[in-house]
């Protein structure tokens, strides 16, 4: 049986509610099991969530807030590497070497978001290559140890928790190679919260209480009418899981 179900991603403090059209079925007789925020087998809604631009802005929402850093690494004409392969080894190794101190440093692990790239954003034509790099707060000094000075420039990302555009920059940066891997990230990052699909009588999302819209549509089927409908809002508060459930916390 097709209806429409209804499921919420859950980032740091963003929130995105999507509503499609589903097979539903059950095996007669069987008792369904509770449901539980990312309890189950999502396998093709995250098949649909492939986006490598949703994806990047759910891993920084999820673990990069206020006073983080993007960093972007560029090079001088004598140290530019020869190839892609060649600039991923020299931030692997300026990753390694920062890390070390970093853990020295705080005895926390380092973590970080890096995308290398040799587009440009705004023409997509090929440029120098370059990489973009979101991590936790480190000292200026301390990273300029690693990486010169003058072919580095160093940000901290503000109060905005929702990363969206910052994801869409890199991305567009990124690789335009076919099935390559457009960013990579170290072990251990938090994940978004994916709910259990539940079934909604149609395809109208309301805005949860105290939440601020950042993106909302409805596609519709000329054959069918709705066929899916989206939103993503940032909360005033970041949602908890008690129970294996997500709860909201709306400004009172």
């Amino acid at each position: 049986m097709v209806k429409i179900m209804e499921y919420r991603i859950i980032s740091g403090n963003v929130i995105e509610i999507r509503r499609c059209r589903m097979t539903v079925g059950s095996q007669p007789g069987r008792k369904r099991a509770p449901r539980k925020a990312g309890a189950t087998s999502l396998k093709k809604i995250m098949q649909n969530e492939k986006a490598a631009e949703r994806q990047l802005a759910r891993s920084i929402n999820c673990n990069f807030g206020t006073g983080a850093l993007f960093l972007t690494l560029k090079y001088s004409d004598i140290r530019l590497p020869q190839s892609v392969q060649d600039a991923k080894k020299e931030t692997a190794r300026f990753l390694r070497n920062l890390g070390r101190a970093y853990r020295k440093a705080t005895g926390k692990k380092l973590r970080w978001i890096l995308c290398t790239s040799e587009t440009s954003s705004k023409t997509g034509e090929k440029v120098r290559l370059h990489h973009h790099i979101i991590m936790d707060r480190v000292d200026y000094e301390l990273i300029c140890r690693y990486w010169p000075a003058e072919e580095l420039r160093y940000e901290i990302l503000d109060g905005r928790t929702d990363h969206t555009d910052l994801a869409k920059y890199i991305i567009k940066n990124g690789s335009r190679t076919p099935n390559e891997k457009k960013w990579s990230c170290s072990r251990g990052l938090d994940k978004p919260i994916y709910t259990e699909p539940v079934p909604v009588s149609d395809f109208e999302i309301k805005t949860p209480k105290g939440a601020t819209v950042k993106e909302k549509y409805t596609y519709i089927d000329e054959d069918y009418g709705a066929a899916s409908a989206y939103l993503r809002a940032v909360l005033d508060k970041k949602p908890s899981v008690r129970g294996g459930r997500v709860v909201m916390h709306p400004r009172k």
